[in-house]
């Protein structure tokens, strides 16, 4: 599994981080999900149940929606310090990369569905969508990446208390000296 790279290596960052220290328990579905988007605040609570789905379905997860777990033979890789997920759409989810233990070959991947909702697709959440333009703008404009931007970001957050990672985000640009028009129109919208 290793060099799997991209949107691959997140979700084992992802699964390394939520099951690591439950190894073979299972987790359900709406725990998995309070998990991520409450306690971890990684995703919006809507959007949360929408990825636990999309992992179960392609694979990366398996088991009932009462007790889900990583697939068996997943090589699960411990995120760098300060990570945060990146993944921003479920079409982007491929299929697990599980070999098949019966035949002895990789599985065929599934055909990825031509899903393309954002995972905070609905109005409530989108700052969401405005955190990962801001992301997007700032790690272009700074020259920083966007890991690193999303973890400055949550710094601050923790630093200051409730605020939205978009402002968060607007904070850093601000401490950066990039123009702040683009920001405030990003954030007016």
């Amino acid at each position: 599994m290793a060099g799997l790279g991209g949107i691959g290596e997140e979700i084992l960052h992802l699964l390394f981080s939520t099951f690591n220290s439950h190894q073979g328990d299972g987790f359900s579905k709406s725990e998995i999900s309070r998990m991520w988007s409450l306690e971890m605040q990684w995703f919006a609570p809507e959007s949360s149940p929408i990825l636990v789905d999309t992992l179960h379905s392609r694979g990366w997860l398996v088991g009932s929606t009462d007790s889900l777990r990583p697939a068996p033979g997943l090589d699960l890789e411990p995120p760098p310090l300060g990570w945060q997920p990146l993944l921003v759409r479920t079409g982007d989810v491929p299929a697990a990369p599980v070999s098949d233990v019966q035949q002895g070959r990789p599985t065929e991947p599934a055909k990825a569905a031509s899903e393309t909702t954002p995972l905070s697709s609905t109005p409530a959440e989108g700052g969401a969508d405005r955190a990962q333009t801001l992301i997007s703008l700032v790690s272009r404009k700074s020259g920083l990446e966007r890991r690193e931007v999303v973890r400055r970001a949550q710094r601050k957050r923790r630093a200051l208390g409730p605020i939205t990672l978009d402002f968060a985000v607007a904070l850093l640009a601000r401490e950066q000296s990039l123009d702040m028009h683009e920001v405030l129109e990003i954030i007016g919208n």
